[in-house]
């Protein structure tokens, strides 16, 4: 039995080590998607240049109003007309009459899906936006399945936040996942299953705290002046970010959508884009 252990140990011990790298991450121009017309737009976009100071440096902003699509595919022709490094939008936009529930609505659906553009999602939906014109975004949590080795996630997380604000790295390990994988080694019986779970829980947390340590260290050496802060365990991505959220005061959630291999927005970041209306978010 213990030799099946030290294989685990082996195994963890060997596993690469991902080191941080910080990269500023380049936003010259906006776009702001809106159902509204000019005037409200206008509006939006001096919201979000005061919740987001960190975006004054971008040199072009530009509107796209309700009146200039009214189908998916005729927004995404907008958009392809011209290059844009982050679209900022709400939820069911020109869907005033009918806000289906559990849904982003169907054009952030398809930006989500069909753009490699990050889209920042302003909390409410199009039809009753909240406002953030009281807040400034000093507070920013990075979420993660996996932290170890997002640089990209991170770094975004970094650049959206302002100077002397603070950010959360986070990360969860799925309770529902883990319990899975146990049921599994419960069942083989050269391995004694209670030394495994916790081998594997220890190993699995210590990993994303080394990696996020790294973080703050080359972010506090390289990057801007912001407090880097850690949050690792186990438990219920929903409810935990949710807690989370509400404790720290968060102005700004930090989400990757899509996994490496697939174009469609993954189920627990569409979860959590979809219960947490409440905050602002960048999907990546």
């Amino acid at each position: 039995m213990p030799d099946h252990i030290d294989e685990f140990e082996s195994i963890f011990r060997r596993s690469e080590r991902e080191l941080f790298q910080y990269v500023e991450i380049p936003i010259r121009s906006v776009t702001i998607v809106t159902d509204d017309d000019a005037d409200k737009a206008s509006q939006t976009e001096a919201m979000v240049k005061a919740f987001l100071p960190r975006l004054a440096e971008a040199g072009e902003w530009r509107t796209i109003t309700g009146s200039e699509y009214h189908t998916v595919a005729q927004l995404l022709e907008i958009l392809d007309q011209k290059q844009t490094d982050l679209i900022i939008t709400y939820r069911h936009l020109q869907e005033e009459s009918l806000v289906p529930q559990h849904s982003l609505g169907v054009y952030l659906d398809v930006l989500t899906q069909t753009t490699s553009i990050p889209v920042l999602v302003l909390p409410g939906t199009a039809a009753q936006p909240v406002s953030v014109h009281d807040r400034v975004c000093d507070r920013v949590m990075v979420v993660a399945d996996h932290i170890s080795g997002d640089n990209r996630l991170i770094n975004y997380g970094v650049r959206m936040c302002r100077s002397g604000g603070s950010i959360w790295l986070c990360h969860v390990e799925d309770d529902v996942a883990f319990e899975r994988y146990m049921a599994v080694i419960a069942r083989i019986p050269e391995i004694d299953s209670d030394d495994a779970r916790v081998l594997i829980e220890n190993q699995l947390l210590a990993d994303a705290q080394e990696f996020i340590d790294n973080c703050s260290k080359v972010i506090d050496g390289e990057g801007p002046n912001i407090t880097v802060n850690s949050f690792v365990g186990r438990g219920h991505h929903l409810r935990d970010y949710q807690a989370l959220i509400q404790e720290h005061d968060v102005d700004l959630l930090v989400l990757n959508t899509k996994a490496d291999d697939q174009l469609a927005m993954h189920g627990r970041a569409y979860s959590l884009s979809v219960e947490l209306t409440d905050v602002s978010m960048l999907l990546l």
